[in-house]
Formats: C-alpha cells, sequence, structure tokens
C-alpha cells in the first residue's frame, strides 16, 4: 500500500520531470540567476525563495543534483543526456547569480569606507522593509504546491518557522574568523542558501565571516575568497543528494517546511533594529521607528515584485509548454 505522501510525491515527480527534460532558454536562465544571486547577498533573502517563486526550485535542485553526479555519467548515454541539459541550465543561471552578487554586495553592502543602502541607517529600514514584503506576499508559493494539506503538514511547517526564527535570532560572532572557518562558512552558507527562506547570507553574518567574504570579493583577495569558494563545493556535492531523496520522496512534507522556514526568517527582516552594521554591534529588532508611512510603502512595493516574478514565471512555463507539444 502506498503513503498518501508518496502518491502525491509521484503525482508531482511526472510534473516535474517533463519539466526537468525541458530547456529553458538562456537569457531566462541569466534573468533568473539575476534574481537568486541579488537575494543571495542580501543577509535574511534566500536565492532559494526567488527560485521557488519562478517555480525553478526543482529543477535546480536536479540540475546541480546531476552535476554533482558528473563522474558516474561518463558511461551512460541517458545520463550525459541529462548532464548537458543541466549545465545548459546552470551555466547562464551561474552567470547571473555571479553578476548579480557582485553588484548587489556593491550597491547595498559597499566597502568600510562607503557603507552600502542596507548598512546606512538612513536607508536601511526601506530596504528590508522591501524584502520583508516580498518574502511576507510568498508564502503562499510552496504552499500550493503541496496536493492535499493535512497536520503533518502544518505540524511541518510549524516546525520549519520556528527553526527558521531561531536561527535568525542566534547572536553573531564579532571577531575575524580563521581561514579555516571560511571553509566551513562556505559549506555552511551554500547549504542553507539553497533551501527557500533560509538565507545564506545571514548565516555567514552569524558567523562573523560576511563583511570579510564581501571585502574579500571587492578587494580582490582571491585566496581568502577562494577558501570560501572550496567550502561553497564541498556544500553541494554533500547536501544537495540530500535533498533531491528528500524532495523525491517527501514532496508535500518539504514543500511545508519550506514554507515554515520562509515565514520565520520574516524575523531577519524586520525594518527597525538596533544597528545595521554588524562591526557596530549585535542587528537586534527593535519596536516600531520612525518613517512608518515610507516603510509601509517600501513593503507594499516588495509584495509588487511578486507580480513581475511571476510575469517571468509564466514565460518560463510557456516555454516549457511550447516544447512540451512541439
Amino acid at each position: 500500500m502506498s503513503h498518501p505522501e508518496d502518491s502525491a510525491s509521484n503525482s508531482k515527480g511526472h510534473d516535474s520531470a517533463a519539466y526537468q527534460g525541458a530547456n529553458v532558454p538562456p537569457h531566462l536562465s541569466v534573468v533568473s540567476g539575476f534574481l537568486m544571486g541579488g537575494a543571495d547577498a542580501i543577509p535574511g533573502v534566500s536565492g532559494g525563495t526567488i527560485a521557488l517563486i519562478l517555480g525553478l526550485y526543482e529543477r535546480f535542485i536536479e540540475s546541480l543534483s546531476a552535476v554533482v553526479h558528473a563522474p558516474f555519467a561518463l558511461g551512460n548515454a541517458e545520463k550525459r543526456a541529462e548532464l548537458g541539459r543541466a549545465l545548459r541550465f546552470l551555466i547562464p543561471l551561474g552567470i547571473g547569480v555571479a553578476v548579480a552578487y557582485v553588484l548587489v554586495t556593491k550597491l547595498l553592502v559597499g566597502k568600510s569606507e562607503t557603507p552600502g543602502l542596507m548598512i546606512r541607517p538612513e536607508s536601511a529600514p526601506f530596504c528590508y522593509a522591501f524584502f520583508f514584503g516580498l518574502v511576507l506576499v510568498s508564502l503562499r508559493e510552496p504552499w500550493k504546491r503541496i496536493r492535499s494539506t493535512g497536520a503533518s503538514h502544518w505540524g511541518a511547517a510549524a516546525i520549519g518557522c520556528a527553526a527558521a526564527a531561531t536561527f535568525a535570532g542566534l547572536p553573531h560572532v564579532g571577531e575575524p574568523p580563521e581561514s579555516w572557518m571560511l571553509l566551513l562558512g562556505g559549506a555552511g552558507a551554500i547549504s542553507v542558501m539553497i533551501l527557500p527562506g533560509v538565507s545564506g547570507s545571514l548565516l555567514l553574518v552569524i558567523l562573523g565571516q560576511y563583511q570579510v567574504i564581501v571585502g574579500a570579493l571587492h578587494d580582490r583577495d582571491f585566496a581568502t575568497f577562494g577558501i570560501f569558494v572550496v567550502g561553497i563545493a564541498l556544500g553541494v556535492i554533500t547536501f544537495v543528494p540530500l535533498l533531491k531523496r528528500v524532495l523525491a520522496r517527501h514532496h508535500d512534507l518539504t514543500m511545508a517546511a519550506l514554507t515554515g522556514l520562509m515565514a520565520g526568517s520574516l524575523r531577519a527582516l524586520w525594518p527597525w533594529k538596533s544597528s545595521y552594521d554588524i562591526k557596530a554591534g549585535q542587528m537586534s529588532n527593535t519596536g516600531i521607528g520612525d518613517d512608518v508611512l515610507f516603510v509601509v510603502l517600501a513593503a507594499i512595493a516588495g509584495a509588487a515584485v511578486l507580480f513581475v516574478l511571476h510575469i517571468l514565471e509564466r514565460q518560463l512555463v510557456r516555454h516549457r509548454d511550447e516544447e512540451a507539444t512541439a
């Protein structure tokens, strides 16, 4: 006898499999990567959330898994074809991610002598409010992918919400990290970055590594940044296959848990904080502060971005359907 969760997973697995076979146009992959990279650069926002909103999340995980298993694909024609599809999707996506990460960290974080918009007290509340609004209205995105909800799904969502909220409230390390810690930071950041609602940049903030990594990137300290990149590769190799199995076997419960993770991450995106610069002190949430009207307007603007993302998602789906009927 099959478990209802397994039946739902199998049903969704067929849809996912059909989607994996479709080729996303390179320009749409670049745009999607740009949006994901911009989100990944911001503490409290997850590129996985953007992938989920765009309907690319499972394709993203499948493609990463195909690359991880590339050494085993050389002697199998079907696996080689799968690897080729994965690379045609991931390469333009990765270009978009890299370009956005550099640009967004420069604009929103900046260097020590020229702090970005998310560091300056006069502009940071509006930036956080913008992303708060975007994530808030996006909560229904993973939830609507659940075929039929039950008590177990609500429980998974509650656990995910509590976990993300607790994670967002952890105290931040203020001391400069050792080189070997950057390796662990890279592995941990990419592992949580892949999960919608859990911010890899926020993990780096908590570990006291975020400004070190961003500074190394913009100061062209390739030795420091290289250690971090090696950690990212290790994280992908170890975490992606596990996540792929969980999605395949427990799709609906996973989507419920991801909804909770996104809800819990709102704690990190609260607009008013005691400090917006980790070097100046803990970034603790405070009560409602000044400029309430403009903060609310910024949150509404962030929510409106969801409609733009849905336009891009419809283009991706339309292209998939055209390929399926060709």
